[in-house]
């Protein structure tokens, strides 16, 4: 009996102690509301040693991310004092985290949406300081520039050393500081991930997800009964691939990872919801298109931002975005994220619908572009394009508007000619 015991205590010993070390990529700060944050937001003078590991925060306030006032996605309301033309110019903020040993990171990420300015400080250091002046920052001290529009709802990206952090307990402390005291608004969320290399930052393609990485790599198809797993990776039709499922692309590197993507798990929430399981399928698929456009789009108007999509392919090029970050990182999805998007849910939806890279045009201007399939039971296909917002029955369209549909080397995609599906890639029935 005892030795069963003890052969039993030393398999959890050993599982513990598997789970605790730090894989490809760490989560150490989650997004949102998986993350509770100390703050002090009554304008009181702040104590020196606020940002210091040791400080006694257990008088603050504590709510979860994201935190402010004056948006829409607040989840914790902060209070700006009792003149609305007089708000408070700062809040601080603390965060704990432990790592099991921190010897086995070298760099750390942060991804950051503050309103208006900040200064981060890790275990009491200043690792990052944005939108505001150099020199000493006090309560007092204001942002530079007012955020707005776009740039207020976007997350910004910071790579640093992962020298200062220690096994244990790690302190995070942020002082977030307005452009002046009537700001209409103040915006606090954050996530920090850890990697043991630089070349972590670039992802590996997993095992289970190479049939689809190569289909698309290769073809610029993944047909419909071939399901999109973790670890798949897509960077452009310029990437490439070394003998170990090493990415390497001039843009970024998307990646799925349902385990780790916070965003893209609320997304498959929705492709498994009541609601769609109530609908027969092309219904189900146009509700889903509906989503995908929703939840990719800047607003109803504004289906994305050039400068964005730019700033996210310059600033992220050959390093891996989840797929539910680009959001973040961009504002919006453009035709490959949301192609990707829509297949996966349309996986989880029980629908048969296949992903697909060309170009898209006329005579007159061609670009790439990316969409999807959808097949039917009753052998009916229809396009669908979440970026054009465009359903096509490739039954009835006569060729009108599939003609715009174009291979890579602009041939096309759907010609009159003979049927569709001989242009498609051998592999798309499997």
């Amino acid at each position: 009996m005892r030795r069963t015991q003890f052969a039993s205590l030393l398999i959890l010993l050993v599982l513990i102690l598997f789970a605790s070390r730090v894989g490809a990529q760490t989560t150490l700060i989650p997004f949102g509301k998986e993350s509770t944050w100390r703050y002090q937001d009554d304008g009181q003078p702040l104590l020196p040693h606020w940002i210091e590991p040791k400080f006694d925060d257990s008088k603050w306030k504590s709510g979860t991310a994201p935190l402010g006032y004056g948006e829409s996605d607040i989840s914790t309301t902060l209070n700006f004092g009792s003149d609305p033309q007089k708000k408070t110019i700062t809040a601080c903020f603390r965060h704990s985290f432990d790592i099991t040993d921190a010897s086995q990171l070298k760099q750390l990420v942060f991804m950051i949406r503050s309103d208006d300015g900040c200064v981060v400080y890790l275990n009491g250091k200043e690792v990052i300081r944005h939108n505001l002046p150099q020199g000493q920052i006090t309560a007092d001290t204001r942002a530079l520039k007012r955020s707005d529009g776009l740039e207020e709802r976007l997350y910004q990206y910071f790579k640093i050393d992962a020298a200062h952090l220690v096994s244990g307990a790690n302190v995070i402390a942020i002082e977030v500081h307005q452009v002046d005291s009537r700001s209409s608004d103040l915006f606090l969320d954050l996530a920090l991930r850890g990697y043991p290399d630089d070349d972590s930052l670039r992802p590996k393609m997993r095992e289970q997800a190479r049939q689809a990485t190569v289909d698309y790599h290769s073809t610029h198809f993944v047909g419909p009964k071939i399901k999109i797993r973790d670890g798949y990776v897509d960077g452009g039709r310029g990437m490439k691939l070394d003998e170990k499922g090493q990415a390497f692309s001039r843009r970024e590197l998307i990646i799925v990872d349902r385990q780790r993507d916070a965003a893209l798990k609320q997304h498959l929430d929705f492709a498994h919801s009541e609601e769609l399981k109530a609908l027969v399928p092309l219904k189900r698929a146009t509700r889903l298109a509906k989503y995908v456009d929703q939840n990719m789009s800047l607003d109803k108007n504004n289906r994305w931002s050039t400068p964005a999509v730019v700033l996210l392919t310059r600033e992220y090029a050959n390093e891996g975005v989840m797929l539910g970050d680009v959001t973040r990182l961009c504002g919006a999805g453009v035709c490959r994220h949301r192609a990707l998007l829509f297949k996966l849910l349309a996986d989880e939806a029980e629908l048969d619908v296949a992903l697909v890279r060309g170009n898209y045009g006329d005579a007159s201007r061609v670009g790439g572009h990316a969409w999807n399939e959808l097949y039917l039971p009753d052998g009916r296909r229809f396009i669908i394009d979440t970026m054009q917002r465009r359903i096509v029955n490739l039954g009835s369209d006569g060729g009108q508007t599939s003609s715009r549909y174009l291979t890579v080397k602009n041939k096309p995609w759907y010609p009159k000619s003979k049927p569709a599906e001989a242009e498609q890639p051998q592999n798309s029935a499997n």
